[in-house]
């Protein structure tokens, strides 16, 4: 489904932050405005016009809270922050260039402006790690909800890993909002590769997620003994775009998820871009030679592929095509050792999809859904594009049913 820009790329864009109209973290006329005002296909033009906008909304932001407006200064930084993140989206090549991370941090800054506006408790954590590295994140807690505290004190605890490209800030429009309306809390982090982890630190991504998640279930467990204010004993995790990878991953380790959430599920991400790869190339990869890294530098030639190519290089750390399609074959989940129920599901014409029917076939635990969203009702597409509302629905529908049954 087009919504402005004859570029997918810019129109998928486009429509994320759309989405966000939901949540009140983009307004649907200062969206089209910007993208009138973009060269499309320029990446610089795209930097630019979202800055501008999101430098706007910060002023504004400031404005109003001078005035005393806390719920309008709230919302105006709410929008900064969804603009800042946009703006740097085609800046990924250079992680810890000077345009990113300026952007990123001001996505950040703006969106921990808005928290004493927003209409939930929200609290920015340090989740101990490794070493003196911790994580970074929020914890959002719920307003009360009876139906969900039915049999307990406190609110199930939602887990909820960033995605291939997502701050953690996104998490509250990417389902974090949805969930605290339900009567949810939610603990939301980035791990290796992702937000401060790689544009602050410059640590890539890695496979073994379970040993990112396992020290957040330790916060979320020392937290529930300190004050009560989170449930250790009813854990979910929600991974949406590449956190479809990162929870069933950790799932599939960690005894302590009671219930997962992929959308959409991956499994192999060395099978599925293996699919992608003409023969030739395919063979070039399984010998190891780097004649593989011309052929595609050839096939992606210009910005577009060097932006394509390089913001999954450097995220994961690494130098050429070749070496990138060697480290997906590590990208791998034990699916029959997942044992919790689960929530899987896609939007039509995902590009990420490839392996979550299979996936859901394979999972052992008979108490699982699997959910495809169409175009036809307008949630087609990754993560189901600009119709996200019945996925939150049903997901969190169903999270409510498994934990009152």
């Amino acid at each position: 489904m087009k919504l402005f820009f004859d570029d997918a790329e810019f129109d998928a864009q486009l429509q994320r932050t759309t989405a966000k109209v939901a949540c009140r973290a983009a307004d649907l006329g200062q969206v089209l405005s910007v993208a009138h005002r973009i060269t499309p296909g320029d990446y610089a033009s795209w930097y630019a016009q979202w800055f501008a906008e999101g430098r706007k909304e910060a002023e504004l932001g400031r404005r109003e809270s001078a005035y005393g407006h806390h719920h309008n200064a709230g919302e105006a930084w709410l929008r900064a922050s969804e603009y800042f993140r946009c703006a740097y989206f085609f800046s990924r090549r250079y992680p810890q260039g000077a345009a990113l991370v300026a952007a990123w941090r001001r996505c950040r800054e703006a969106f921990r402006a808005a928290i004493p506006a927003l209409p939930f408790a929200i609290e920015p954590v340090q989740i101990p790690w490794r070493h003196d590295i911790p994580l970074e994140g929020y914890v959002l807690h719920a307003g009360p909800s009876a139906a969900l505290r039915a049999g307990g004190t406190t609110a199930p605890t939602v887990l909820m890993p960033c995605g291939y490209d997502s701050p953690v800030e996104e998490f509250y429009t990417l389902g974090g909002h949805e969930a605290a309306l339900r009567g949810f809390n939610v603990v939301a982090f980035s791990g290796p590769g992702q937000a401060e982890m790689l544009h602050e630190r410059g640590i890539p991504f890695r496979p073994d997620f379970e040993a990112v998640v396992g020290p957040v279930i330790d916060f979320v467990e020392r937290a529930a003994q300190n004050d009560g204010r989170l449930d250790a004993t009813r854990i979910a995790i929600v991974g949406r775009s590449f956190g479809g990878y990162l929870a069933p991953r950790a799932a599939a380790h960690e005894p302590r998820i009671g219930a997962l959430a992929a959308d959409p599920a991956q499994t192999d991400m060395g099978a599925v871009l293996a699919q992608r790869l003409p023969p030739d190339w395919l063979e070039l990869l399984e010998r190891g030679d780097p004649a593989l890294n011309e052929k595609i530098w050839a096939a992606f030639p210009g910005i577009r592929g060097q932006e394509f190519w390089l913001a999954r290089l450097r995220a994961h750390g690494l130098n050429t095509p070749l070496e990138y399609c060697q480290e997906m074959r590590r990208w791998t989940v034990d699916v029959e050792a997942i044992r919790c129920p689960a929530f899987v599901s896609y939007g039509e014409g995902d590009f990420a999809q490839a392996t979550t029917e299979a996936f859901f076939q394979r999972l052992p635990n008979a108490n699982k859904r699997l959910v495809v969203y169409r175009d036809a009702t307008g949630s087609g597409g990754h993560c189901e594009g600009m119709g996200p509302a019945p996925y939150f629905s049903d997901l969190y529908g169903w999270l409510g049913d498994l934990w009152r049954s």
